[in-house]
């Protein structure tokens, strides 16, 4: 995103000349290269331009007909306004995600002095964002930090859960040992008919996914 107000003093070499964003503005209007997005309902003109030596494409766009002009400048001259606008867009995307993991997942809080470990500590702290994000696309009306702390509650029930599934393994493989039965045959025995037992199995598959 560049200035483009009235006072603004950055130039950008053209075929027109040394130019500023809000003389660029002008230019369009005069030359009639102002078209109108029917998809994004907003005004924009387009001008290739060099900044700083290196080529660029400078799109200068107006929401409202009374509206304040705003620009977007980028190094790949191949763009269209509906690409370069739909990148830019992510922009808020990207600001979203961030808060979230600082505010949530401790993103930047890492006191180790070892680069490994920062590393390490970023690269978890995306995965976390990652799961939560995708349990989040199940249950949209909850936000990442609602869910960040549902799941922080649930993690010792869940850790019991386990621990309860393993002694109840070993009690199905006795019993099926001593009986000469398989093990799914106890299980589909004692979980299938037992609302409780099954509410066990559920956590424990539960801690496996997650």
């Amino acid at each position: 995103m560049i200035k483009v107000g009235e006072n603004g003093k950055t130039k950008y070499h053209t075929e027109h000349g040394d130019l500023s964003a809000p003389a660029l503005v002008r230019l369009g209007k005069k030359l009639k290269l102002k078209k109108y997005s029917r998809k994004l309902k907003c005004s924009h003109i387009m001008f290739d331009a060099t900044f700083g030596d290196v080529p660029v494409r400078i799109f200068l766009v107006r929401r409202t007909s009374h509206g304040k002009w705003n620009g977007l400048l980028t190094t790949d001259t191949g763009l269209d306004f509906l690409k370069a606008w739909e990148i830019y867009s992510r922009r808020w995307a990207l600001e979203v995600v961030f808060k979230d993991c600082k505010t949530n997942l401790g993103f930047g809080k890492c006191q180790s002095t070892c680069f490994a470990s920062q590393i390490a500590a970023a690269t978890l702290c995306c995965l976390q964002y990652n799961i939560l994000s995708v349990a989040k696309s199940f249950c949209d009306y909850v936000t990442i930090g609602g869910l960040f702390r549902e799941v922080s509650r649930e993690t010792v029930q869940l850790s019991v859960a386990q621990q309860i599934w393993g002694v109840l393994q070993e009690l199905v493989t006795a019993i099926a040992s001593a009986f000469g039965l398989l093990d799914e045959e106890v299980y589909d025995a004692v979980i299938n008919h037992s609302d409780k037992l099954a509410h066990i199995a559920k956590f424990y598959n539960l801690k496996s996914a997650s």
